[in-house]
């Protein structure tokens, strides 16, 4: 548990002392790009975005069996703005339960509430929902997973956001018990 309070805490720090500089210094909001953008109809480059981001989750029910009592990973997602608030993309990661470690190949969507905006920061909801693939660690036949959450946007740069969000993270494999995690991403979303 040590070792996974130390990954947190040097995740965070890195994050912060790389992009430290350019928090301070922010002059223009994310809102007011995303406004510049979607006033005309904006060819499909800059609907284009990526996200990377740093997941972990701690199991919400009976943490007692492989891959149920812990995971962390990452992943990225290449997605589509379709407006100012819906996005859709496509994405896989690594991660590392505790009984094992499984790639997710998954599909997203995330809606802006921008009306809710307070400055800069951005809230929104996301749904992602994908197949799990077995790579390495004890057999399960766990197959599939949807991890519906809630986070924000904050500015970094003119054309990134770091990402932050909480959510349940749930999979399940065919007529079989479900497993859920408590689950944190942290990101950086570049446009």
């Amino acid at each position: 548990m040590k070792n996974f309070r130390f990954i947190i805490f040097l995740t965070i720090t890195v994050i912060l002392v790389s992009c430290g500089g350019e928090i301070m210094a922010q002059r223009s909001s994310y809102n007011k790009w995303d406004r510049i953008i979607f006033r005309n109809n904006p060819p499909f480059g800059q609907r284009i975005f990526s996200l990377t981001e740093f997941n972990m989750g701690y199991g919400a029910r009976y943490l007692d069996q492989d891959y149920e009592i812990r995971r962390t990973g990452f992943s990225t997602l290449i997605g589509y703005r379709y407006s100012r608030a819906i996005s859709v993309g496509i994405g896989a990661g690594v991660e590392a339960y505790n009984g094992g470690t499984m790639v997710p190949l998954y599909a997203e969507g995330q809606i802006y509430m921008n009306r809710f905006s307070v400055s800069s920061i951005k809230p929104f909801i996301t749904g992602a929902a994908g197949m799990l693939n077995q790579v390495s660690g004890n057999t399960t036949d766990i197959k599939v997973f949807a991890n519906p959450s809630f986070g924000f946007l904050i500015p970094v740069s003119f054309r990134s956001s770091l990402s932050v969000s909480l959510g349940l993270y749930t999979q399940w494999a065919p007529d079989q018990q479900r497993y859920s995690f408590i689950n944190t991403k942290i990101g950086v979303l570049f446009y």
